[in-house]
């Protein structure tokens, strides 16, 4: 009997050390990791390895922090056990676990910026300074050549091309259709792929060189006029939006098709071309109209000449004037929905075109369209976070509503200012201001969209997302409620809040304001599940995130 259990005993350990290390996790498993993901055995891997620690939930979408870049670098290269330099580290503790690896870090020269005062341990680092962090950790940098051209051609002329490159040779990134998005965040589940992949070459990309690439396809604008550009519509028709122009002699990636149209990628936005001023001859220097005709029931499109700014109507009837005052003699009517050339603006009054016809309208009832990059750029936006001073509205265990809506309020403001457009703040430390001021001050300031940001409080039970918007006094009550929409759908989605819906209510900010107006209210902080998130620095950093793609997608929807 004892030879038998110690016969077991031995084949059991035998059975143990010939498991592989994601086989030796058979008993460790992120709750919120698939096995189904395409990142389930590089997350599982580098958790074995103890790079990252192995809690209940991995959150894979999350941004890292620059200090989790650290660590994990620190750890996967081996280095933990560097002796500590004499330095101060952006006011980190000496005895904290974060300054032990943001100072071996710097030692190493994983970030461009060496000075310890400005490593910013809380800061999201984007995916370019990942990529230099990981070629030094990992000695990836590959000179861009004819032999290794570039892998990615939205970094071309970047600082980092070389290093971008070494990881594109090294097997670990790809990048999505070909663009390596320096300037997006990075999150959890892609630095663990990305880590994986360079400590172990069985999660290595199969590298190919560009020109392998074939299921990716091109085509030249081709106009047959070096200066008639091509319209790219937000659809297959004439009639649609246009979204984008493009010089005689483009090259444009094509990544689908509907008829005549071609589905074309433009810095990341999707929109249609017709390909009949198209050539598939990408080597042509300034390539000629197709020679095979158009089928007589496909007209040819002619090109229009195409403003900067478009202005939609957002009322009927409103009053197009000759010059910019309310007082100016009538020279036309516009109808809700209508889209005019915005020539000039100048306070609340915006000099247009349409058709033949030159005048003013108030800009209160246009919603500003811009026609080639960011759709946040020049936008007048009010962010106001709600209380203040003395006024320090819901609160508990001593988290005050005044301060989480500061918080999160910042964080949208410089999101937006990022993007170009022009950020108002009703309130940027503890200071209270009333109601009325805070309406008095978008006006005065020509806001083109006010977004009021607080927390809610209740009963135990009620917990969730709302976006309110009003119909009682504001005209713009469709473009508000609009706006709501994509804000709620993105904070419910982003924060994974109960969605409580999008609400018709005339809270004081809303209603007396005269342009895209909400109130957001972002959580209940009398629910557990909601004050958790609303007392973390992630979700605050998720709420801002989810505020700003909607206020993206409301002035990207056409």
């Amino acid at each position: 009997m004892k030879q038998f259990k110690w016969a077991t005993v031995g084949l059991l350990l035998l059975t143990i050390l010939a498991l592989s290390p994601l086989q030796s996790l058979a008993s460790f498993k992120f709750s919120d990791v698939p096995t189904n993901s395409e990142y389930f055995k590089e997350v599982h891997y580098i958790a074995e390895k103890g790079i990252i620690n192995q809690t209940p939930k991995f959150n894979p979408q999350d941004n890292l922090r620059r200090s989790h870049v650290a660590k994990m670098l620190v750890i996967a290269t081996g280095t933990q056990d560097t002796q500590l330099k004499n330095m101060e580290v952006n006011g980190l503790k000496p005895s904290s676990e974060q300054y032990k690896f943001a100072n071996i870090a710097l030692q190493k020269g994983f970030f461009p910026n060496t000075d310890a005062n400005n490593f910013k341990p809380n800061e999201e680092i984007k995916r370019d300074e990942m990529a230099y962090a990981m070629s030094v950790a990992f000695n990836l940098s590959e000179k861009v050549t004819s032999q290794k051209p570039l892998g990615m051609d939205d970094v071309k002329s970047h600082k980092y091309a070389d290093r971008i490159n070494g990881l594109y040779y090294a097997g670990i990134t790809q990048g999505d259709n070909k663009k390596f998005l320096p300037n997006n965040k990075l999150t959890r589940k892609q630095f663990a792929l990305f880590v994986a992949r360079a400590m172990d070459k069985q999660f290595a990309l199969t590298v190919k060189t560009p020109d392998q690439q074939s299921s990716v396809k091109y085509v030249r604008v081709a106009t047959g006029d070096d200066t008639d550009p091509l319209n790219v519509r937000s659809a297959p028709s004439e009639s649609s939006a246009i979204i984008h122009v493009l010089p005689n002699g483009t090259l444009v990636e094509v990544i689908g098709s509907t008829t005549t149209w071609l589905k074309v990628n433009i810095n990341g936005v999707e929109g249609y071309i017709h390909e009949y001023f198209t050539t598939t001859n990408i080597n042509d220097a300034t390539p000629n109209k197709p020679t095979p005709t158009p089928p007589v029931t496909t007209p040819k499109p002619t090109p229009t000449p195409v403003a900067k700014t478009m202005g939609k109507v957002t009322v009927n009837n409103l009053n197009m004037r000759s010059a910019g005052n309310s007082s100016a003699p009538t020279v036309g009517k516009l109808q809700a929905g209508q889209k005019v050339e915005v020539l000039s603006t100048s306070g609340y009054w915006a000099k247009i075109r349409t058709g033949s016809t030159t005048g003013y309208v108030h800009k209160t009832y246009l919603k500003l369209l811009n026609q080639t990059g960011n759709p946040l750029k020049d936008r007048i936006i009010v962010v106001d976070a709600g209380h203040g001073g003395h006024d320090p509205g819901t609160s508990k265990n001593g988290q005050t509503e005044k301060a989480i809506t500061l918080n999160v309020s910042k964080k949208v403001e410089a999101k937006l200012k990022n993007a170009g457009a022009k950020v108002l703040m009703t309130r940027s430390n503890d200071t209270y201001y009333s109601l009325q001021a805070r309406t008095d001050f978008a006006k005065k300031n020509y806001a083109e969209a006010f977004v009021a940001i607080h927390v809610n409080s209740a009963g135990f039970a009620a917990k969730g997302t709302e976006v309110f918007y009003d119909s009682s006094s504001n005209i713009n009550a469709t473009e508000s409620r609009d706006l709501a929409s994509f804000i709620q759908r993105n904070i419910v989605q982003k924060a994974n809040m109960s969605d409580r819906g999008v609400k018709n209510k005339g809270f004081y900010v809303i209603k007396n304001n005269n342009v895209a107006a909400v109130l957001v209210e972002l959580g209940f902080i009398t629910n557990s599940q909601d004050y958790a998130k609303l007392t973390s620095e992630q979700y605050l950093n998720i709420y801002a995130d989810a505020i700003y793609t909607g206020l993206y997608q409301y002035y990207s929807k056409q």
